[in-house]
């Protein structure tokens, strides 16, 4: 465990700091075993063995100086399980077909042993070739998946980077990232690019022979119009009526009347 701090605005300058740490029991105090020190300074520790701290533990620093006995000290109780931050997980692989890869990971090493429910994981899965501002959101898994996660990916994939970091799932105070791990095929973008330059070319074809189908046989109706079809005249509905064989005034063959008259034969003895 590391603790840092920061010099005071108003200490002087032979200030000297100190930190002691103390179980929540107060059953145990020991100052720090190994101090980071910067120009003479004190300004953090570091804690190689925990096995002497509890959930809970007082932390107090103190300052000492020649010239001044008055250096505002600092304390504050720290739950262990607030401020421990896991290390990144192991073993992180991947394993792919042809719509998903799936990648696993190992648990990471912790203070006491903890269920996979109380860990949380986030998956930084990036595409190598992607441009810049166009990085993929963070994935979140949870631990009840027990350390794996199905990545949606179909052949042929571009070629991925992926890390992976944990926290505990009650504080979320997450861990460092584990080492970069890849995927996927340096070819497969121009592939992509091909397949997807193929598909527009034969959308585009398709409509091109469409549109000449279409055009012709416009062309096709305009130099050959339909032949108007012969009425039957049996099947017509039109009634006819005798007033249109009735010949109006002036119309119709005049007719000549011829006049007999008898007569009388003369006598013979006229």
């Amino acid at each position: 465990m590391n603790c840092t701090w920061a010099r005071g605005p108003a200490a002087p300058a032979d200030v000297q700091y100190f930190l002691y740490i103390r179980d929540s029991r107060r059953k145990q105090e020991r100052e720090c075993p190994r101090y980071t020190p910067h120009l003479g300074t004190h300004l953090g520790c570091h804690l190689r063995n925990l096995s002497g701290l509890t959930f809970r533990n007082y932390f107090l620093l103190n300052g000492s100086s020649r010239a001044t006995a008055r250096i505002q000290f600092l304390d504050s109780i720290l739950s262990t399980k607030e401020i421990e931050r896991y290390g990144p997980p192991a073993n992180v692989s991947i394993s792919c077909n042809a719509t998903s890869c799936l990648i696993r990971w190992d648990t990471p090493r912790t203070r006491r042993a903890l269920s996979h429910r109380e860990f949380q994981y986030q998956l930084d899965v990036q595409r190598k070739s992607a441009p810049p501002g166009g990085r993929s959101p963070l994935i979140e898994v949870s631990g009840d998946l027990g350390n794996r996660y199905h990545f949606p990916s179909s052949e042929p994939r571009s070629k991925h980077v992926v890390q992976i970091r944990a926290a505990d799932a009650r504080a979320l105070q997450w861990g460092s990232w584990s080492e970069p791990v890849e995927f996927g095929s340096e070819d497969a973008g121009g592939s992509l690019l091909l397949l997807y330059l193929l598909v527009v070319l034969g959308t585009l074809l398709t409509a091109l022979g469409l549109g000449f189908l279409f055009k012709r046989f416009l062309r096709v109706q305009t130099l050959f119009p339909p032949v108007p079809q012969i009425k039957d005249k049996l099947s017509d509905s039109h009634q006819i009526t005798w007033a249109e064989f009735t010949p109006g005034a002036g119309k119709g063959d005049p007719e000549e009347v011829l006049a007999v008259e008898e007569v009388p034969r003369p006598s013979d003895g006229v």
